[in-house]
């Protein structure tokens, strides 16, 4: 006797932006984003790992044109590539990440701008090695609440309170902006005072000083760019694990990405450190406005956006 089987519609996966097959085709978009929910050394509030769900979702409520630059930026293209799963990296860890760093390898080497979206900060260990391998000159542009100079916590270096440290000694040049700080260790401040590295620290309490065009200045004319969203103000964003009062706004953190786009070759981005909050959209929203934000300024020249609106 035949088993009857019912025929199945196969789902579609689901793009950021809700785009179609024109704009988010693997082969043709000049942008991928990739999904890397890993959680494992949070040391506060969790739920980074639900962050890329989230930040998908609410993507698909975003309008698609952009107001300031009077553009679409959808149009270069923005693929979703396969979600990553990444091994729990420990002390004992020889290669952390590694599943990160060949997707982002992969990318780099067809000619794609890979945006890699956490889930916890230390996952940056990841794409930023890739990038280095492609680019030895490579600096990193970090928004950050904390100094994360750790060089462990519970004795695991591949924590996200280490995250700078990690990200410094993978540079074979080492160079970093942190903007948006407004914490930090006494075994931190030991440490910056011991071996003066070539890391800026741009205090929150500061704001006023800022000169967007002089931080980015410090930096090489390859750049990485590393955004935990700690470091917005708790008030915009306080789907946070680890929630530091005094942040950046909006404009602010708008401001510093334009000028960095505007002035070097950003080559890879990750956002990390969502913690949806149940029923609170609003800052899920923002992290996926701000992904297709970034894109619209890394991709300007590419959609004729001229200096008006720059």
């Amino acid at each position: 006797m035949a088993v009857a089987t019912q025929n199945k519609k196969v789902q579609k996966q689901a793009t950021f932006f809700g785009l179609s097959e024109e704009h988010s085709s693997d082969e043709t978009s000049q942008a991928v984003i990739i999904s890397a929910p890993y959680e494992n050394t949070s040391s506060y509030g969790r739920g980074s790992k639900n962050g890329p769900k989230a930040i998908l979702d609410a993507s698909q409520q975003v309008e698609h044109f952009d107001e300031e630059l009077w553009c679409e930026p959808f149009r270069v293209g923005i693929a979703t590539a396969t979600e990553i799963k990444c091994a729990a990296a420990t002390a004992e860890t020889e290669n952390p990440f590694s599943e990160l760093t060949d997707a982002v390898r992969h990318q780099l080497n067809r000619g794609k701008f890979p945006i890699v979206l956490g889930g916890e900060h230390s996952i940056s260990i990841g794409p930023v090695r890739a990038c280095v391998e492609k680019f030895p000159d490579l600096s990193i542009l970090q928004v950050n609440a904390h100094a994360a100079m750790r060089q462990s916590r519970d004795g695991n270096p591949y924590c996200q309170s280490a995250i700078s440290y990690n990200l410094y000694k993978l540079m074979p040049k080492p160079a970093m902006a942190t903007v948006g700080v407004r914490s930090i260790s006494a075994e931190e401040v030991e440490w910056l005072e011991k071996e003066e590295p070539n890391i800026n620290l741009y205090w929150a309490r500061q704001y006023k000083t800022w000169n967007f065009g002089d931080i980015v200045n410090t930096l090489s004319d390859n750049v990485y760019l590393t955004i935990d969203v700690d470091g917005l103000d708790s008030s915009i964003m306080p789907a946070t694990g680890t929630p530091e009062p005094g942040g950046m706004s909006w404009y602010h953190l708008m401001d510093l990405i334009k000028t960095l786009c505007v002035r070097k070759n950003v080559v890879g981005a990750d956002i990390v450190e969502l913690s949806p909050i149940p029923k609170m959209h609003a800052p899920d929203f923002l992290v996926a406005k701000l992904l297709y934000k970034l894109i619209g300024y890394r991709f300007a020249l590419e959609l004729g956006v001229t200096k008006k609106y720059l």
